[in-house]
Formats: structure tokens, sequence, C-alpha cells
């Protein structure tokens, strides 16, 4: 049987004080738009306390299909202000490969 090829992204955010909870809105409002894309199969967002950080996650049936809703979402989104609200910028791992 061939092992099924999935797509993950996980974004790290790092709020300034007083903005965690603008962050986890906007985190939230990107993951409603993106339940509704085909090939999504779970998302959701993890607060690390002890780094400071909150950890988004998106596990897709393809990286054609995030691409996809990616970039139909894009636009939608343009006016949340993360540059504002992060004390560093995001770090994005888009192109993680399964290796156990």
């Amino acid at each position: 049987m061939a092992s099924m090829k999935r797509y993950l992204t996980i974004r790290m955010l790092y709020p300034k004080s007083g903005h965690g909870e603008d962050i986890l809105a906007a985190v939230r409002q990107v993951s409603e738009a993106a339940r509704r894309f085909k090939g999504l199969i779970e998302i959701g967002a993890w607060l690390d306390e002890k780094n400071d950080r909150i950890v988004s996650i998106s596990l897709w049936d393809s990286r054609e299909q995030a691409m996809e809703a990616t970039s139909k979402m894009h636009s939608r989104f343009t006016d949340i202000p993360w540059s504002e609200w992060e004390r560093k910028p995001a770090e994005n791992l888009l192109e993680l490969t399964r290796v156990a």
C-alpha cells in the first residue's frame, strides 16, 4: 500500500504584549475560512506559554489544495495588521518533508 502524502503547515507567531488576543482572533478568523476548502483535514492554534508564542498548524490532503486555499483566502485578510501585533516576524514552516 502506498503511503499517503499529506501537507503540514506550521506558523509560529510572537505577539507583542497586549496583542495575544488580537492574534488569536485573527487566527480563528483565518481558520474558519480555511475550513470551507476541500482538502483541509485539521486546523488549529496552540498557546506555548513557556515561549510566549502561538503555534498555528494546518494539515491538508495535498500541497496543491493548501496552496489553492491560501491563494483564494489571501486577499480576504490583507487588513490584519500582523506586523503591528508581533514582536518579531512569524516563522512559517511550509516545506516540511515527513521522514518518520
